[in-house]
């Protein structure tokens, strides 16, 4: 049968197992965390998004607000989000959507856009969208400028605008 010290034994060899494997060397490890951050990076760059389509119509008052109309595909396996955008004409970007609630539909701040995957996300006036707010020049028809937007997983990406008042084809 068992002994009060076969408990001990096993206690032991299970320690000096846990001590050797706690002893791996450190650039090991410190390799192994690096591989991992490497490849995380690169999977989340990697994402599938593209932008097509961008526009804003043309306005010759300074200060009001504009949205910033565009297609937005995911072709990635996994879902993501537009969390940002910077346009060099206007003073602020809010993400957006209009809220059906009770009464008559208006617009909502929200934190992001999402993009499910496989999916193309058309962002107009009517649901989700960015509102470009306080705009420091006139924006004249014809003329294109670029805008940054950040995703959530696929990272930042420089988008080119055309100022139109109806949408651009392709």
């Amino acid at each position: 049968m068992f002994s009060k010290y076969d408990s001990i034994n096993s206690t032991r060899s299970e320690y000096r197992r846990t001590k050797r494997r706690m002893t791996t060397p450190p650039a090991i490890v410190g390799s192994g965390a690096l591989l991992i951050l490497f490849f995380g990076v690169s999977v989340s760059a990697g994402a599938e998004i593209t932008v097509s389509q961008a526009w804003v119509a043309p306005t010759e008052a300074v200060g009001t607000d504009v949205v910033l109309s565009m297609t937005v595909t995911n072709d990635g396996a996994e879902s993501d989000a537009l969390v940002r955008a910077a346009c060099p004409f206007a003073n602020f970007s809010e993400k957006r959507t209009i809220d059906h609630g009770e009464g008559a539909p208006s617009n909502r701040a929200i934190p992001n856009i999402p993009l499910p995957p496989h999916n193309k996300v058309t962002m107009v006036e009517t649901g989700f969208h960015v509102e470009l707010l306080q705009v420091r020049e006139p924006l004249v028809e014809g003329t294109t400028f670029t805008c940054n937007l950040s995703f959530r997983n696929a990272g930042a990406m420089e988008v080119r605008v055309k100022v139109s008042r109806s949408e651009p084809s392709s």
